[in-house]
């Protein structure tokens, strides 16, 4: 029996959980070979799940079902914005076509993204990410910005007033908020 297969598939027993850990060494004792004991064990074809041959599965013609439209406006936005799209794969739930980010070609950049942005995700690549300490704000910023632009294009003069640009700020959070948050 090979070690390294056998730890390979221990560890995918182990991600699935103790009780698919235990499932797979009691196979392995029983005089199963490792990837048998996994197949069984994971209740899928050993080396489907966690491999990057599964995960770069139809990856080289993973836009050929889009939309055509929509297929010519992602890969423009992503080159407009200077990302590289060559041999990577876009995943919408990493960010935005103009993310650089969002762009993957392995399993270790879906995790990279994920541990950096702090996801946790769950398939293909399966990774939990630390608790998060959510902060509560009144309001974000991009919709303060929005409410303030449509604001200024009402009256443009306010724009080069730093004075009635802070008063606008303060208005407009007081006015499209709850105030019992920060």
């Amino acid at each position: 029996m090979s070690y390294e297969l056998y730890a390979l598939y221990k560890k995918q027993c182990e991600v699935a959980g103790p009780a698919r850990l235990a499932f797979y060494e009691k196979l392995i004792k029983e005089g199963n070979n490792p990837g048998f004991a996994a197949m069984l064990a994971l209740q899928s074809p050993a080396g489907t799940k966690g491999t990057e041959r599964a995960f770069l599965e139809g990856m080289h013609d993973w836009a050929g079902d889009m939309n055509p439209e929509n297929r010519k406006l992602l890969f423009e936005k992503a080159h407009k914005a200077g990302v590289s799209t060559q041999g990577k794969k876009y995943i919408g739930g990493l960010g935005k076509p103009d993310d650089q980010m969002a762009w993957v070609s392995t399993m270790d950049d879906v995790k990279a993204v994920c541990k950096e942005k702090g996801y946790s995700c769950e398939g293909a690549v399966d990774y939990q990410a630390p608790e998060q300490k959510f902060e509560k704000k009144r309001m974000a910023e991009d919709v303060v910005g929005r409410f303030m632009q449509e604001a200024v294009a009402k009256d443009p003069d306010i724009k080069h007033n730093k004075k009635a640009m802070k008063e606008l700020r303060a208005k407009v959070v007081k006015k499209h908020s709850k105030e019992n948050l920060k």
